[in-house]
């Protein structure tokens, strides 16, 4: 983990020099609609467990929050957090091995919470806005099945690089932004592109939304799992 981190701040550092043009607080939120696939297992041995035809597990809308706060000073680089929930749950009345023993039909719960905290650097400030950063991610976790469950709790460094167009005298831009860290078979891949409209201090937005964790043997699971779908939030910029 030490290297991973070593390895972001060096890919950043030739960029400590940029920094947006002016002050600017951001306030967002808004509700992100995450259909579920893949599976999952116990680093204990067991079953392969499918998301949707051993769970049952559907499509979702949780909320997310999100602040930024921008600055004109050189090498401090600017900050944004992200609050997401990401919870399914449901029943099942299949009989599985997990966390190494017979589960019977029970409740099942897949949580992946996720906490980022982005530092970055705006590379571009006008109607191309471009910045490049690390994002240290907090990732609260939890697999149940029956009265089995495992939890998952982890902090991991992450590439952040996310661009804005503004498309001039209409109060729109387009924009994206992807986060990802790949590491001892254990990935994260996140990415969203999205539409927003800013009049004032008021703007709206929505787009679609990606998350991808792929988990080898990390606090005893497996997973190759992906939540995608639709998003809509607001935002107040000051």
């Amino acid at each position: 983990m030490r290297k991973l981190l070593i390895i972001c701040f060096i890919a950043i550092f030739p960029c400590a020099h940029a920094s947006a043009d002016a002050l600017g607080l951001y306030l967002g939120g808004g509700s992100w609609s995450h259909d579920p696939s893949g599976a999952f297992s116990s680093s204990q041995g067991g079953d392969t467990i499918d998301m949707n035809s051993d769970l049952n597990l559907s499509k979702k809308s949780e909320a997310y929050l999100w602040l930024a706060f921008e600055h004109p000073v050189p090498l401090l680089p600017n900050i944004r957090l992200e609050k997401t929930g990401l919870s399914h749950t449901s029943s099942t009345s299949s009989a599985f091995n997990f966390n190494g023993s017979p589960v019977a039909t029970g409740a099942t719960e897949v949580t992946l919470d996720s906490l980022d905290t982005i530092l970055y650097y705006r590379l571009l400030d006008n109607w191309v806005n471009l910045d490049l950063g690390i994002n240290l991610r907090r990732l609260d976790g939890r697999f149940a099945i029956g009265n089995e469950s495992v939890e998952v709790t982890e902090t991991v460094p992450m590439l952040y690089l996310a661009a804005a167009f503004d498309m001039p005298l209409t109060g729109l831009s387009l924009g994206a932004d992807y986060k990802y860290v790949g590491y001892s078979g254990s990935s994260y891949n996140d990415s969203r592109i999205r539409l927003a409209y800013e009049m004032g201090i008021i703007g709206i937005e929505a787009g679609i939304r990606s998350t991808k964790i792929t988990l080898d043997d990390v606090d005893g699971i497996n997973s190759n799992i992906d939540f995608k779908g639709l998003m809509v939030g607001a935002f107040l910029h000051f």
